[in-house]
C-alpha cells in the first residue's frame, strides 16, 4: 500500500528494530558505521527499500561493488523486487567500462572513474536529481571507506560536507557506511561531526546490534539487528 508521507519526516517502517524510532526528519544525514559482517550496509540497504512504499526516489552510491551488485543485494530488501522504477546509481567502483548493472536499465546508472573521482560522482549525483523531477529522494552511499583511503581525511571531508549540505538544504535524506576497521578514529569522528546523528555496529556472539547516537538516539540501547 502506498502513503503519502509528511513533508518534513522520511518513514522508517519496519527497517529499524526498534519502535521508539518510525521517522527521521526531513535534510537528515546519517553515518552508519560498521564494517562488512556488522550489518551498516544492511541497514542502510533496508532504510532506503522504504522509499517506494511512500512515492519516493533512491540513490546509491556505490564505491566497492558495481551497479549491478548493489541493485541485486537492494533489491531483497524490496516489497516488491521486480519493481525498480525509483532506482538511481552512481558506480564509482573499479569495474572499468564494462559496467555490469544487473537488472537495472543502464539509463539509470551514471559513472565515475574511482572511488578518488569525486567530481565524477559529483556529477552523476547531480544529473540524477535533476531528472528525478521530486524532491522525495533517500541517498545512500555504500561506502566512504574507498574514497577516504585514496584521497586522505582533507578532501573527503571537504567532499563530505558539501555532500551532507546538499541533502540538508534540499529536504533529503543522506545514509552513508564508513567501515571503522579501515581507518583511524578521529577521521571517523570528524565524519560524525558532519551529520545529524549516527548507527554504531557491532557484532557479538549473540549476532548483530546496533544502536543510536545523535539524532537517532531514540535507539539507545544496544539493539539486535536481526
Amino acid at each position: 500500500m502506498t502513503t503519502s508521507p509528511a513533508d518534513d519526516t522520511y518513514a522508517v517502517g519496519d527497517a529499524v528494530p526498534d519502535p521508539a524510532l518510525d521517522s527521521l526528519p526531513a535534510g537528515t544525514n546519517l553515518l552508519l558505521v560498521g564494517d562488512g559482517a556488522s550489518g551498516a550496509s544492511d541497514l542502510l540497504y533496508r532504510i532506503l527499500a522504504q522509499a517506494p512504499r511512500v512515492s519516493e526516489r533512491v540513490i546509491i552510491v556505490t564505491t566497492e561493488g558495481d551497479a549491478g551488485t548493489v541493485t541485486r543485494r537492494y533489491r531483497t530488501k524490496l516489497a516488491d523486487p521486480d519493481s525498480l522504477e525509483h532506482l538511481f546509481v552512481v558506480d564509482a567502483s573499479l569495474s572499468g567500462l564494462a559496467r555490469d548493472t544487473g537488472p537495472l536499465s543502464p539509463t539509470r546508472v551514471e559513472a565515475a572513474s574511482s572511488p578518488a573521482d569525486i567530481t565524477g560522482i559529483g556529477i552523476g549525483v547531480t544529473n540524477h536529481l535533476r531528472s528525478i523531477g521530486t524532491d522525495r529522494i533517500r541517498l545512500g552511499t555504500v561506502s566512504l571507506s574507498p574514497i577516504l583511503e585514496k584521497l586522505g581525511a582533507e578532501r573527503t571531508f571537504a567532499f563530505f560536507h558539501v555532500l551532507t549540505g546538499r541533502v540538508r538544504r534540499a529536504g533529503h535524506l543522506g545514509l552513508f557506511v564508513v567501515d571503522p576497521s579501515r581507518h583511524e578514529a578521529t577521521h571517523v569522528d570528524v565524519l560524525q561531526s558532519l551529520t545529524d546523528g549516527a548507527f554504531r555496529f557491532r557484532q557479538t556472539e549473540d549476532g548483530r546490534t546496533f544502536r543510536g547516537e545523535g539524532t537517532v538516539d531514540a535507539v539507545s540501547d544496544w539493539t539486535p539487528l536481526d
